[in-house]
């Protein structure tokens, strides 16, 4: 690692705590609850928010790198929203259209600055193909198995397609196969059978395929 790459893997893991803790204090006001929802059960102080966000900023500008900056403009969301999602997701078993909305606008913007200032239209093309690709497997998969995921799942998922396919198509196929093996083993675990938060599941798998195979 070049001393470029360690001052840029500083900054951006600063950054991510900065934003981590802003998470944090957004997710403590439970404004993101509906009327039915208002009489669970408080979810704590969830401090594993501003260390999650910060692991995930520092991971990626540690793997990716000065060389291959611009990528992180699409991944980069991935680190914020991951966390910020799954704690929604975990709290109320849903994932709230306006979070997924603005992640998708960021990861779309990144992807279209990532593309122009390296001029590899690739970048765009591996992008679209992997959230295409991605949403036809889950509408398959919600076909053969209805219920089996949720529509927030269903709108997480090309997202997430689009972002890993950004840094390479294999790196895509990596981030959905650790997710469903994840979820798979912690769903044996699991004693009640109530709704399945699939959502930090797709977060970890991203971040984790991007952390070994990008």
């Amino acid at each position: 690692m070049t001393r470029d790459d360690l001052i840029l893997t500083a900054a951006l893991t600063l950054h991510g705590a900065l934003i981590g803790f802003a998470i944090r204090w957004r997710l403590a006001t439970l404004t993101y609850r509906h009327d039915d929802e208002a009489s669970q059960p408080n979810p704590g102080p969830r401090w594993w928010i501003p260390v999650a966000v910060t692991v995930a900023s520092g991971l990626l500008a540690w793997r990716l790198g000065v060389t291959r900056w611009p990528l992180l403009l699409p991944t980069l969301p991935l680190a914020w929203f991951g966390p910020w999602l799954s704690a929604i997701d975990l709290d109320v078993r849903r994932l709230p259209n306006r979070l997924l909305a603005v992640h998708s606008v960021l990861v779309a913007v990144g992807l279209g600055a990532a593309t122009l200032i390296t001029g590899d239209l690739e970048i765009a093309i591996q992008a679209a193909l992997g959230g295409v690709v991605a949403f036809i497997v889950f509408w398959i998969l919600d076909r053969v198995r209805p219920g089996g995921f949720g529509w927030g799942d269903g709108k997480y998922i090309p997202i997430i397609g689009a972002a890993t396919a950004a840094v390479s198509l294999s790196v895509a196929w990596w981030a959905f196969l650790i997710a469903c093996v994840a979820a798979v083993v912690a769903t044996s675990f699991r004693r009640r059978r109530t709704a399945f938060p699939f959502g930090p599941w797709l977060a970890i798998g991203a971040l984790a395929a991007i952390a070994i195979f990008g």
